[in-house]
């Protein structure tokens, strides 16, 4: 088998893979939400319960760690410099990659 034959091969599991994702996806958008008299939502309205849905919960977390972060403020500081010296350092990396070259 040649190397474009198996460069075809995967190409086409690749979009198989596609397809049932696609078609898992399309299923996911219609389903019944509870309280709506078990009728299927358009796709852009259970798109956006979804979202609600998702904002809610990271709304609950964002509070979870405003809480931990004024009941132990001193680590809230230190995990808040480390990101901070994370990012500084991935990005000045980046921009002596970019320098060099």
């Amino acid at each position: 088998m040649t190397e474009h034959e198996t460069n075809l091969d995967e190409l086409n599991a690749g979009i198989a893979q596609l397809r049932v994702e696609i078609s898992a996806l399309a299923a996911e958008m219609k389903h019944e939400v509870p309280g709506n008299g078990g009728k299927p939502e358009s796709g852009w309205t259970a798109f956006r319960h979804r979202l609600g849905e998702a904002g809610a919960r990271g709304e609950k977390i964002a509070d979870g760690v405003a809480l931990e972060i004024e009941r132990h403020p001193l680590i809230g500081g230190m995990v808040a410099f480390g990101i901070g010296f994370l990012i500084a350092t991935l990005l000045f990396k980046r921009t002596r990659k970019d320098d060099r070259q």
